[in-house]
């Protein structure tokens, strides 16, 4: 390992680690070296267990982080093996962690901000609103989720920004897609800056709103991660550039996972508009 990335190893120690639904958890690590560097936007790989099995890291987006106390937050499901064994870790117990990784999101002289969150999607951006809101900045959020029940954090938005939220099957707020209410948002509203993380379907419907709004997007794009930091190759994705082709493949561990969405090619056209 490169000793940049050696340099970002640290083994933190369980606070919390708590179900918020059948299989979703709130993981509350205290890592002080990796905390007093993280940005909103940012992930860290974690080793779920000692051992060799299994031997690679999981990626997990930053949730919220604290640099006065050290604590890091992440919200995590159990999807596989290795976020199985995550749910059975106790408190007190270590885990070997690896970030600050990646580019997050920036904000700059903004005045009004859409945060735009799908399932999972929802956890990276809860740091960025609350940044966001902190400088002075209006922000408002739109959270999406299959059902009520994958719908976390809600309070903690609703202290920070214009809360909006819809399910899938409707059982909690308006039913269907979180892009909807956005699109009728911007019927009579207006927004400086998108902001968004999740599946990649909900991805490209809100760049195809931002751009036929005329405003400027970010996107923390999902792909699974072997390494975390670059070596890999497994999570490239299109991205658009001066080649020949118009478009050239990225690192979303390294060079992402955040991407202005004008940049963003969510299918490789025969030919690309430079």
């Amino acid at each position: 390992m490169l000793k940049e990335n050696a340099e970002k190893m640290q083994v933190g120690v369980i606070l919390e680690n708590n179900m918020l639904a059948n299989d979703l958890f709130h993981l509350k690590i205290n890592v002080p070296k990796i905390a007093e560097k993280c940005k909103p936007g940012q992930f860290v790989m974690i080793k779920v267990i000692s051992g060799l099995e299994p031997l690679l890291r999981r990626p997990f987006s930053l949730h919220r982080f604290e640099r006065e106390t050290g604590i890091i937050e992440i919200i995590y499901q159990v999807v596989g093996k290795g976020t199985n064994i995550l749910s059975q870790r106790k408190n007190g117990e270590e885990l070997d962690i690896l970030g600050p990784l990646g580019n997050g999101f920036s904000l700059r002289g903004e005045k009004r901000i859409g945060v735009v969150g799908g399932g999972l999607g929802i956890a990276p951006l809860l740091a960025v609103a609350e940044q966001a809101n902190n400088q002075g900045k209006e922000v408002v959020a739109f959270l999406g989720a299959r059902t009520e029940k994958y719908l976390f954090a809600r309070e903690d938005f609703k202290a920070v920004a214009q809360t909006i939220v819809t399910t899938d099957d409707g059982s909690f707020g308006n039913k269907g897609p979180v892009s909807r209410p956005l699109e009728r948002f911007l019927e009579k509203n207006t927004l400086d800056l998108i902001l968004a993380c999740g599946p990649i379907p909900m991805l490209r419907a809100i760049a195809n709103i931002a751009e036929a709004k005329g405003i400027p997007a970010q996107l923390s794009l999902e792909q699974r991660m072997g390494c975390g930091v670059g070596a890999c190759l497994g999570c490239a994705f299109p991205i658009k550039a001066d080649t020949a082709e118009g478009y050239t493949y990225k690192r979303v561990c390294y060079e992402g996972p955040v991407f202005w969405a004008q940049d963003v090619l969510f299918s490789i056209p025969e030919k690309v508009n430079k």
